[in-house]
């Protein structure tokens, strides 16, 4: 009993390595804090930059992670600060510029090539990054107790870094740090939402203040739009390493789940994944950078029972692996029409069908109140309808004079009557009468073209030889 349960404890533990483990190489492992992370744009290239080497992977190579010494590092004094290095995820370069702005950085033939004739700006930490038109800009970020309302770009013909003009008269958005963006090269426009700024700027001991407006810079026109703002129960201040695949924008969470979030703002959707399969519950203490050759994504975690050393694990896992785990899919709204639009196109709807509903019984009541008109003309002894004249025969007008001046309706007694000639046989007289009436609602029927008869017959329910005679009630006749 007891082999059977260490054989199927064996086995579950086996499979949890398994979905906890989905790298697709062997693991590179550094035990130093100095290094930094990227990817060639050109080949496709896994990039680790240490100290004294580099190390390049590719999945199109074969032999795992290869370590390959400098033929010129400029970024060997920075090194020893040290310094926080950014990479420029989308650029069409490895390029890196310093934490808080200043120092650039290129990679090129197994160099690292200082590009800039600046310094150590350290004014704009936790600022959003991107490359536009062959230029580094910077969004916002913090500084000398003040987050920035400016964005700043780095000249490639100075080597040097400037304030990007505003178009004058306009509102702008707050100065901040930590912002979710999003890039759409083709049309020009950078989008912006949340991040944290301070409750009262230039002051000590306060409090930041969540922001959830959400803002689209034209880099056409240097202008600013206001979209409206997210309307969510979820804070999403605390991510961290930030990249992009396809237009999304993806970042870790900082907490004890180390969950990525994936928002798209143009689309105004918010997913966000669990990644416990991926990296066994470690945070990922030093960074994520995406790689469009291949879909990956390259993670920087820290370590488990590494000899006590400060040790990080570089991994690269697919992308699509993130998505496996989904944990809250929900629309966060920018406006309130947004939020409340499926609201209005209910009650829009809802008061559509009671029109139309009203509408239909309208249009049903004045079908039955709407009756034909035969008009009689007394004096011209003429029976016309819609203007046309029914021929009738001189009997005819006579008897249908009869029936209207009787209103309408007369009984079989009273046609025998008003149609006797002399001394006739009853049988006679029944042959008469049959002939008028369907003459009358011949003639009338060729004439008008309405299907229904001018004249009904009537007969008693009780004693089926009584029956009355009179003007189909579906039609009005006004003398």
């Amino acid at each position: 009993m007891l082999r059977i349960v260490f054989i199927c404890c064996l086995s579950l533990s086996l499979f949890i390595s398994e979905i906890t483990c989905q790298s697709r190489n062997q693991s590179l492992i550094l035990y130093s804090e100095q290094f930094n992370i990227a990817v060639d744009p050109q080949n496709g290239d896994y990039i680790v930059l240490a100290k004294d080497s580099f190390y390049l992977f590719n999945l199109a190579v074969s032999g795992g992670w290869r370590p390959y010494k400098y033929k010129k590092n400029d970024l060997d004094t920075v090194l020893k600060q040290p310094v926080e290095l950014n990479f420029i995820h989308d650029a069409r370069q490895v390029l890196f510029f310093s934490g808080g702005g200043g120092q650039v950085y290129l990679f090129k033939d197994s160099s690292i090539l200082r590009q800039d004739k600046s310094f150590l700006q350290k004014n704009q930490f936790g600022a959003a990054s991107f490359e536009f038109k062959d230029k580094i800009i910077l969004y916002s970020g913090y500084g000398f107790y003040a987050y920035k309302p400016y964005m700043t770009e780095f000249s490639d013909k100075t080597n040097e870094w400037f304030l990007r003009p505003y178009a004058s008269n306009q509102y702008l958005p707050k100065g901040r740090q930590a912002v979710v963006y999003q890039i759409d090269k083709k049309r020009g426009y950078f989008y912006m939402s949340s991040g944290y700024t301070l409750n009262k700027p230039y002051f000590e001991d306060v409090e930041n203040l969540d922001l959830n407006d959400v803002w689209r810079f034209d880099l056409n026109t240097n202008k600013w739009k206001q979209l409206g703002y997210i309307k969510d129960d979820r804070r999403i201040r605390n991510l961290r390493f930030p990249f992009f695949s396809k237009g999304n924008f993806y970042a870790i969470e900082k907490g004890p789940n180390n969950a990525v979030v994936k928002i798209n703002i143009a689309d105004n959707l918010f997913e966000k994944f669990k990644t416990d399969h991926l990296v066994d519950q470690s945070l990922v203490e030093y960074g994520t950078v995406y790689n469009a050759k291949d879909e990956n994504i390259l993670l920087v975690i820290k370590g488990k029972d590494l000899r006590a050393k400060p040790g990080f694990v570089i991994s690269v896992v697919p992308l699509k692996e993130l998505e496996k785990n989904l944990i809250i899919s929900k629309k966060y709204y920018f406006t309130v029409f947004d939020k409340l639009w499926p609201f209005f196109l209910m009650i829009v709807g809802l008061v559509s069908l009671v029109f139309f509903s009203r509408e239909l019984k309208r249009r049903k009541n004045n079908q039955r109140n709407d009756k034909p008109v035969i008009h009689f003309n007394l004096a011209e002894k003429e029976f016309t309808f819609s203007e046309i004249k029914i021929p009738f025969e001189d009997e005819q007008i006579q008897f249908l004079q009869y029936l209207v001046e009787n209103g309408g309706e007369i009984s079989n007694n009273d046609l025998l009557d008003f149609i006797k000639r002399g001394h006739e046989s009853l049988d006679t007289l029944k042959k008469r009468k049959l002939k008028l009436i369907m003459d009358i609602n011949q003639i009338f029927k060729i004439c008008t073209g309405l299907g229904k008869p001018f004249l009904l017959e009537l007969k008693d329910d009780n004693d089926r030889r009584y029956k009355d005679y009179l003007i189909n009630p579906i039609y009005e006749v006004r003398v």
